[in-house]
């Protein structure tokens, strides 16, 4: 029977550095933000449902959604955020479902940003990749390029880590090296 594994966190928390170690290990990741960005490319479910909904102005002139202004404007205004949210969540979870179904894999990792405030459900375990607020948003602003300002819309966009912690099956503290996660990641996939 497949084991699913969601993996979730706060923006800039260090998901890609826990998935990135998954899969050198041979496991397989679905990455829920590489499926938003099939779906938004030219001709894409997701391409076609934002320009119809928000017109040609995040749109770059070769046709290409202009990801930089369009994720500025979205986390800057939460009617928009929303209008975006209903478009594409159904889109989301059935390409995500697809791909984990299709999996020949028995465990299966599924790197989902917005676990909780999607509601994802069907995980035999989720896991949180934690840091504190403070590190988290250093490490947007560097990541980024962002004003504080910026950063601070883009992580209160999100529920409150602490609030994630209480719902995840296992917290990754990612405050120290990668060496130190990938010690704690290695002693984690060894007691599945």
């Amino acid at each position: 029977m497949k084991k699913i594994i969601g993996i979730t966190g706060g923006i800039a928390s260090g998901k890609s550095t826990v998935t990135s170690f998954l899969t050198s290990k041979g496991y397989e990741v679905i990455d829920a933000d590489a499926v938003v960005r099939e779906l938004q490319q030219i001709g894409g479910a997701l391409y076609e449902a934002i320009r119809d909904t928000f017109g040609p102005t995040y749109f770059l002139a070769d046709g290409e959604l202009d990801r930089i202004t369009f994720g500025q404007a979205i986390f800057a205004n939460p009617e928009m955020r929303g209008q975006l949210s209903m478009l594409q969540d159904k889109l989301i979870r059935d390409a995500l479902f697809d791909r984990c179904q299709a999996s020949q894999s028995d465990l299966v990792f599924m790197d989902i940003p917005l676990l909780f405030e999607k509601n994802y459900t069907g995980f035999d375990e989720i896991w949180l990749v934690y840091v504190p607020k403070e590190i988290q948003l250093e490490r947007l602003m560097k990541r980024n390029n962002l004003s504080q300002a910026d950063a601070l819309l883009r992580i209160d966009s999100q529920m409150p880590i602490d609030d994630k912690c209480a719902l995840a099956t296992r917290i990754i503290k990612n405050c120290d090296t990668i060496d130190m996660l990938e010690i704690q990641l290695t002693t984690i996939i060894s007691e599945i």
